[in-house]
């Protein structure tokens, strides 16, 4: 038998062996328990703050120019007068009157509106005597007093109707009675005015007037 017939009948048993011992240690590799280290705990870090840098300062041209900007609302105020004793100072150039009212809801503002919206006093102007009647106003001298030559006056308060004639006569002062009961007898007959008015309406007034009896 010759040499080269020999390597081919142990080829396949060679073959063989290889595979067997290859297949072998694939398994014991695929076996074999897996080890894992363990990682060990290493020390815990702590954050810590990052300083931050200040922001600049403004120039002293920034400043200037910001200085010298003018206001967005330019507000003037407006002294009011209320009750000729008190003052506040608004920005409105509406009229105020009227008390002031501490603000703290709708019904207080409420109030305030109907103050500042307060309609004008009413034009009042008072009763005078009417020219036209002039010649009645002097009441007839009593008869005892003329005859004794006493001269006298009388002070009168009268109510005076819107029609002019005297509804009321109150005495305030008079020298003699008898110069008191002439006056009042008289206005209530005779003396007429013109009736006072509130805007432009007849309306009752009083007046305080005086009559003298003298002897001429």
């Amino acid at each position: 038998m010759s040499y080269a017939n020999e390597q081919k009948r142990a080829s396949p048993a060679g073959m063989a062996a290889a595979i067997f011992f290859n297949g072998s240690i694939i398994l014991a590799v695929a076996l074999s328990p897996l080890v894992v280290e363990p990682r060990l705990p290493g020390p815990i870090t702590m954050g810590r703050p990052i300083p931050l840098d200040p922001p600049p300062e403004p120039k002293q041209d920034d400043q200037k120019e910001a200085r010298e900007l003018p206001p967005i609302f330019d507000i003037k105020p407006v002294t009011k007068v209320l009750d000729d004793d008190l003052e506040i100072t608004t920005s409105s150039d509406e009229q105020i009157t009227g008390p002031i009212m501490d603000g703290g809801g709708d019904d207080d503002m409420t109030e305030i509106v109907r103050d500042i919206v307060k309609p004008p006093t009413p034009i009042f102007k008072a009763a005078e005597r009417d020219a036209r009647f002039a010649r009645n106003y002097q009441p007839d001298y009593p008869v005892g007093m003329l005859r004794q030559e006493i001269e006298g006056s009388v002070t009168v308060r009268v109510l005076i109707g819107t029609d002019g004639r005297v509804r009321q006569v109150s005495i305030l002062h008079a020298t003699d009675p008898d110069f008191a009961k002439a006056t009042e007898r008289q206005a209530l007959k005779a003396w007429r005015f013109k009736a006072a008015t509130r805007d432009g309406k007849p309306v009752e007034d009083w007046q305080t007037l005086t009559v003298r009896f003298d002897i001429s």
